[in-house]
């Protein structure tokens, strides 16, 4: 379930690995400076006020010393309060409730109902810069206009910004940091992708951490092997052909003069199916040389590949200009053996080529005896005949639809096999990426 909100790159896992620490200390570095200095600091401003408010509603109430408010009214303005005012004949107004999340409004209320014995209403919302708090004495209300800044510590504002800034330089220093270590594995992953589709990757230069290092290294040597693998298979094909050609020609011109009453007929047969077999060979050794990669109008492929078929039944639906990369000359080999397939078992082909956001699509559909589900992954192996349910030309090796699916993926994309939508036959579906 956790696994479900992790970040997708490595990149982000990191700087999450980085950043969660980091937030944890400064959620309990807040929650310990609020609850021991912020809140304990402002509680000691607000109930020093309170203090003396009491002290000057005690000096106004009795009638000894009314005498002298005057005089230390003077004082309080002069010192502690910025305005002090009488009210006669005013009656003070129903206080509101503190609002909870108004840390201000609770420990005002706490310390003035604590000290405080008389009725009071305050107000910390109309003025921004001060606080107006209102004491009833019998039908006089003493009205005190308070700065803020005697309630208010500003030594929050310095604790935030004192804890952001080293954050935000540490979260800088990670994400540089973090995109230098980061940068071999987006190599070697780029690299291997396109390894993957038979493009052509320059030598990596290992760089980084020791295994990173180490990862870079082993996938060269991967790399340089299979290359000669590759290397060797053509090269053993095409020598072959090329040994296995010039006798069969001449014993194709050999048959053709012995061949006057047709006798030898069968015999021209199999030299024949031996060259078909050959060419097949060829084919599928060279999948994946055939061409670089370029970007292509897939519409004018389709439009060219449509005139070796002029006189068949194909239908094709394309019209859209449709870029593609890849290698022009494979993408018409793999279109070439699927069509010449549905040609050769059901007569006909419906060619169906789109485009949305993510993908282009090829769909091949025909009308014939169609592939039965448990044989479908199978036809797309090398070698694999289905005798049973279309009846393979002798010349045939069955590599047709595995060179296909070999095209198919060193261009990143996916073929899939199922029934014809339309009724009885076979639908050939080809996704590349876009």
């Amino acid at each position: 379930m956790f696994k479900n909100f992790l970040p997708r790159t490595i990149f982000f896992r990191y700087l999450l690995i980085i950043i969660t620490p980091v937030l944890l200390l400064q959620i309990i570095l807040t929650v310990v400076f609020f609850d021991s200095l912020w809140i304990k600091t402002n509680k000691g401003l607000v109930r020093a006020l309170a203090g003396e408010i009491n002290t000057l509603v005690e000096v106004y109430s009795d009638p000894k010393a009314k005498k002298d408010f005057d005089f230390v009214k003077n004082i309080f303005e002069n010192k502690l309060i910025s305005k002090i005012y009488v009210l006669k004949n005013y009656k003070l107004p129903a206080l509101e409730k503190p609002l909870v999340y108004n840390l201000y409004d609770q420990l005002l209320n706490e310390e003035l109902s604590r000290e405080i014995k008389a009725p009071f209403w305050y107000d910390t919302k109309k003025n921004t810069d001060t606080v107006d708090i209102r004491v009833s004495t019998n039908k006089t209300v003493l009205q005190f206009i308070v700065q803020k800044s005697r309630i208010i510590n500003s030594s929050a504002r310095i604790f935030i910004l004192w804890i952001t800034i080293p954050s935000v330089i540490l979260l800088i220093i990670s994400i540089l940091f973090l995109r230098n270590q980061i940068k071999p594995f987006t190599v070697l992953a780029e690299s291997a992708e396109k390894f993957g589709k038979g493009q052509y990757v320059p030598e990596i230069k290992p760089s980084g951490a020791i295994e990173v290092r180490k990862a870079i290294i082993e996938f060269e040597k991967m790399k340089r092997r299979i290359l000669r693998h590759i290397s060797q298979r053509t090269a053993m094909l095409s020598g072959i052909s090329h040994d296995l050609k010039t006798p069969l020609t001449r014993l194709k011109l050999q048959i053709e003069i012995l061949n006057k009453d047709h006798t030898l007929d069968r015999v021209k047969d199999d030299v024949l199916e031996m060259e078909k077999m050959i060419s097949e060979y060829l084919d599928f050794s060279s999948s994946q040389e055939t061409g670089g990669t370029i970007q292509f109008d897939l519409s004018n492929l389709m439009t060219e590949i449509m005139h070796k078929y002029s006189n068949k039944k194909i239908t094709l639906r394309c019209n859209e200009k449709i870029l593609m990369l890849g290698r022009k000359q494979l993408i018409k080999r793999c279109l070439y053996n699927l069509i010449d397939n549905s040609m050769k078992y059901a007569g006909n082909a419906d060619i169906i080529v789109k485009k949305n956001n993510s993908n282009i699509e090829i769909a091949i559909e025909d009308k014939g005896p169609g592939i039965p589900e448990n044989e479908r992954e199978r036809v797309l192996r090398p070698f694999y005949r289905m005798d049973k349910s279309r009846h393979m030309s002798e010349g045939s090796v069955g590599l047709g639809l595995s060179i296909v699916q070999d095209i198919v993926n060193s261009h990143g994309g996916t073929i899939k096999l199922t029934d014809n939508p339309k009724g009885s036959g076979l639908r050939i579906a080809l996704t590349f990426p876009a």
